[in-house]
């Protein structure tokens, strides 16, 4: 039987080789085709990354030349630079030895109270209980030489420079910590002073303790302001405590209130501070290594590659936005602040940059809630001294805050930052204001007791003891 040409061809072994070459060509030009996505993809990623980071490279090199041209730090070199610039170093030696002694004091006080772990008494009034008073009265008088250089010191400008070696967010700051010490010892002189009537010797105490606060408020570093703001409060607090003894004559009550009467600068502390964070912690951007050690660095694999150029400009402008909270002062800060700390962990917390960030990044809400507390907390020691300002001059107590008008205050005086009047109450022969976070409460509460909280004890370092009793 004949077949058809066509089905010769077909069960022709040739025929059969050349079709399959045919189908085999074809399956592999169209894996070739399907294999070309992927690499024109990854071109395209690369490129586009690439473009990117070109862009974002001569973006970064004009916003560091703007800091630059500006002052602002950016490395190690110009933190040394600008730390220079806002501190004085006529007394540097000074201060150096103060610190010093003080170190040198504290290593064998560990028992007394403020300096060490020891209780200050109840009541400071003359007469009350204090089994530490004779241990307290020795240890004073051992150090009595610190404290003339600490009187004598208040002639230097202030702050004061000291040598410090910047490297970078692991720059060591032992002087800040060590201020503390110095008002320590200031504190317990001052209070033991009241306890013995000598007004004279508390009065210069307390203005020596505001100085130590101004000596090594440096605009520099967060730790620094908040250390500043510690000692700032220590000394608000000696006041307070003093209120409560009737122990001051009206040129005393003038000069204790001249001393708060000026509000903190909060805007510029701010806007400073975290430029000196930015500059500690810009440099290490540029050496992964310093990350090393950190919880969770080595697990994360954005940490693994190097910073690029699109990551530093946006930690700039992260620092930026967290700088322009403050710029209304302090009114609004806390808010700003949670709005602006709200938009990184919306925005950006998974990206390269957000994860540095979210390594390194300041707690500026709760920075933001230190500059609101302690400005109320100057508020309510200026306001207390105010009402027995108004006792001595009228002989009674005022029936209420906006008399305080009669010795110079305005409303925002005798009020929170959110407008809120302080409480005030006259009891027999005693007078009583406070403000928000007394009893106990939290500090975040921002709610002013309408009813007088018991009066309690703070411990000298809260440096918030919002409920003033006035004798």
């Amino acid at each position: 039987m004949t077949q058809s040409n066509s089905e010769t061809y077909k069960s022709s072994p040739t025929g059969r080789t050349y079709l399959g070459r045919t189908i085999l060509k074809r399956r592999l030009k169209w894996i070739g085709l399907v294999s070309l996505i992927p690499i024109v993809l990854l071109i395209a990623i690369v490129g586009f990354i690439g473009y990117r980071e070109t862009i974002a490279s001569g973006e970064l090199k004009a916003k560091l030349e703007e800091l630059r041209q500006a002052g602002e730090p950016i490395d190690d070199e110009s933190m040394a630079t600008y730390f220079e610039k806002i501190s004085n170093k006529e007394g540097t030696a000074a201060w150096t030895e103060i610190l010093t002694l003080s170190r040198a004091a504290n290593s064998f006080s560990d028992k007394l109270p403020v300096v060490g772990v020891g209780n200050l008494p109840s009541d400071l009034r003359p007469g009350s209980e204090w089994p530490d008073e004779p241990r307290v009265a020795e240890f004073l008088q051992e150090v009595r030489p610190v404290i003339q250089r600490i009187f004598k010191a208040d002639e230097f400008p202030q702050p004061v420079w000291m040598p410090i070696q910047f490297n970078g967010f692991r720059t060591l700051l032992p002087e800040i910590q060590e201020s503390r010490t110095v008002a320590r010892i200031l504190y317990l002189d001052a209070i033991h002073a009241l306890y013995h009537s000598d007004d004279d010797r508390a009065l210069q105490d307390i203005h020596a303790l505001r100085s130590v606060a101004q000596a090594f408020d440096w605009d520099a570093f967060i730790v620094a302001k908040l250390v500043s703001i510690a000692i700032h409060g220590m000394h608000r607090d000696i006041i307070n405590r003093s209120l409560s003894m009737d122990v001051w004559n009206h040129e005393q009550l003038t000069t204790l209130s001249n001393q708060v009467i000026h509000p903190y600068d909060a805007s510029k502390a701010w806007r400073a501070s975290l430029g000196g964070e930015r500059g500690m912690y810009y440099p290490v951007l540029n050496d992964i290594r310093h990350f090393r050690g950190i919880e969770g660095f080595d697990s994360n694999p954005l940490l693994a590659i190097p910073v690029m150029p699109s990551t530093k400009l946006t930690i700039l402008r992260a620092y930026e936005d967290w700088q322009h909270c403050a710029d209304a002062g302090d009114v609004g800060l806390v808010e700003q602040a949670k709005a602006a700390q709200a938009r990184f962990f919306t925005n950006g917390q998974l990206s390269q940059a957000g994860t540095f960030l979210g390594f390194m990044m300041p707690g500026i809400t709760s920075y933001a809630e230190g500059f609101d507390n302690n400005e109320t907390n100057r508020q309510l020691t200026y306001a207390s001294l105010a009402v027995k300002r108004y006792q001595m001059k009228n002989k009674r107590w005022p029936k209420g805050l906006s008399e305080l008008a009669d010795v110079g205050l305005v409303a925002k005086d005798w009020s929170t930052l959110n407008g809120q009047s302080f409480g005030y109450e006259v009891m027999e022969d005693m007078a009583y204001v406070w403000t928000y976070g007394t009893n106990g409460s939290p500090l975040g509460e921002k709610v002013v007791p309408s009813e007088r909280p018991k009066a309690y004890l703070e411990a000298p370092e809260n440096a918030l003891a919002n409920l003033v009793s006035i004798r």
